[in-house]
């Protein structure tokens, strides 16, 4: 319910605004790329908010560690919080990251069909994505090598 009530704040200032405009280009309704106040209003709503949420979680996080460290616990407890410690850094960098991307583009203007040359970089990337967890995540690589090398059991009736 708290999901359908933060979705529906959001858009009621795009609607209010009559921000949305049809871009020819592109084929798509979206918010024009200019300084205004939706333009800095949606990445703090989409990626300010949880990102400071990710790293309230991620300080909570390490001052768990490092109270760990001070008792005497069981060493995989430790190291599986020290590696989940490590990969919630990394989602805070990660998106750290693509935050500078948001805001540059106050700084520059997009090229001609920008949203199409985008979603063909974000469809390649995701092949690559999907060839690094096949290499590098055995279940996964299991699960898939089970099912292309799978034999089809036949049941054949024998009349005797």
């Amino acid at each position: 319910m708290l999901t359908w009530m933060a979705a529906f704040i959001f858009a009621c200032s795009h609607i209010a605004t009559n921000a949305i405009k049809y871009s020819v280009d592109d084929q798509i309704c979206q918010l024009p790329i200019h300084l205004s106040f939706l333009s800095v209003y949606n990445p703090f709503c989409i990626y300010i908010i949880p990102i400071n949420g990710i790293e309230f979680i991620y300080l909570k996080l390490i001052r768990y560690v490092k109270e760990m460290n001070k008792r005497a616990t069981i060493v995989n407890i430790l190291l599986r919080a020290k590696k989940e410690l490590k990969m919630v850094f990394r989602v805070v960098i990660l998106i750290s990251v693509f935050l500078i991307f948001v805001f540059m583009r106050f700084m520059t203007s997009p090229p001609k069909y920008h949203f199409r040359i985008a979603l063909t970089l974000i469809e390649i990337s995701l092949v690559f994505v999907m060839i690094v967890l096949f290499k590098f995540t055995d279940p996964v690589r299991t699960s898939i090598m089970k099912r292309i090398n799978r034999r089809l059991d036949i049941v054949v009736a024998t009349i005797i």
